[in-house]
């Protein structure tokens, strides 16, 4: 007989081991404070453009999921984390469509166009500043049920240990 499959990160089966953290630490008892609408609409757009392939655009049901996910992962941090969010969103809304000469919020342009700034402001020496917006993005997205099935990735990482 075989023994069931180590579902999991490496290391999780030492999570049980671990102490349960202290009150003000601990996610679950923070404040949530959600970000301005403006927030979750400059993410959606990000997301849009960074997730868009040849085909088009993913499906509006999945950009509203990731981008309010996004939202709830920003109401639940606190912080240099927070901040940082703040800071690489707010640089990927007003700085990257200048390099496609255009003054204006990213959300004010087509899916093509924001393709093109995110791509040229990541070949820049900024590239750095959409990198923590990318990342978590990135994870978010690979969460939702439809990427999954379309990645064959099991939901490892989702499941709470035995």
């Amino acid at each position: 007989m075989t023994s069931p499959p180590n579902l999991g990160p490496p290391g999780h089966e030492q999570l049980a081991l671990l102490p349960a953290p202290a009150a003000e630490d601990d996610v679950h008892n923070r404040r949530l404070s959600l970000p301005p609408k403006h927030v979750e609409r400059a993410a959606r757009a990000v997301a849009e453009a960074l997730f868009s392939t040849e085909a088009g655009a993913p499906d509006a049901e999945r950009l509203d999921w990731v981008a309010h996910d996004l939202m709830d992962f920003m109401a639940r941090s606190a912080g240099r984390a927070r901040l940082i969010l703040r800071l690489a969103l707010f640089a990927l809304t007003f700085v990257a469509p200048l390099f496609v000469f255009m003054p204006v919020p990213l959300t004010w342009l087509s899916r093509e166009r924001r393709v093109r700034a995110l791509e040229r402001m990541e070949s820049s020496p900024l590239g750095p500043a959409a990198l923590a917006v990318k990342a978590i993005l990135c994870m978010l997205w690979f969460e939702h049920e439809t990427t999954r099935v379309e990645t064959n990735t099991p939901a490892t990482c989702l499941r709470s240990p035995p």
